[in-house]
């Protein structure tokens, strides 16, 4: 368990000290930087006693929280203000494992099977969505990196589709088929 907590302590560490390096590319800041500092969230999530209430039954007020969470730094405007001002980047690192990975982790475990089913085909969808609308738009989205920056985000959106969906359909897979009954056993 501390071992988690290390972990967290690291990963929102060197999400702080890699700043600069981070938010130099698109791609690193929304696809590095900040799952770091969700996940980062979700790993002190065993520590605390957070979303174990009724308020928090099948885990859907956690669920919810951390949809909005993730919903709000989605928004190209959101992450040209987080580079751009110091109080949205400070709202960054506070919100993000906060509000969106120490929720989501509180809400998961709590949650029902088909309601991870439900949320991971929702990121699927939505990571190919952004994956569309970054590497189509007429226009810059984020004004604070440049339009090449921007497909090149859009084409690591694809491949976090791809590879959450493989990571998520591998066990299905390559689980040990259902062995049919034998012949001695039916009768």
């Amino acid at each position: 368990m501390k071992g988690h907590l290390a972990a967290a302590a690291g990963l929102f560490a060197t999400a702080a000290l890699l700043r600069g390096p981070l938010e130099a590319s698109p791609v690193t800041h929304v696809l590095v930087q900040l799952p770091a500092l969700a996940l980062a969230g979700a790993l002190m999530a065993p520590y605390l006693r957070f979303g174990r209430g009724e308020w928090n039954r099948g885990g859907w007020a956690c669920l919810l929280a951390a949809g909005f969470g993730v919903a709000f730094w989605m928004l190209p405007r959101n992450i040209d203000a987080a580079v751009a001002d110091m109080r949205w980047e400070a709202a960054k690192f506070v919100s993000l494992p906060l509000l969106v990975g120490l929720p989501l982790a509180a809400g998961w475990r709590r949650a029902h099977p088909l309601t991870h089913a439900m949320i991971k085909a929702q990121t699927l969808s939505m990571l190919a969505v952004m994956a569309f609308l970054y590497t189509h738009a007429p226009t810059r989205l984020c004004n604070a990196y440049l339009a090449q920056d921007q497909y090149l985000l859009g084409i690591g959106f694809l491949a976090v589709a791809f590879a959450a969906a493989a990571a998520w359909i591998a066990p299905l897979i390559f689980s040990a088929p259902l062995s049919a009954p034998r012949s001695s056993e039916i009768s």
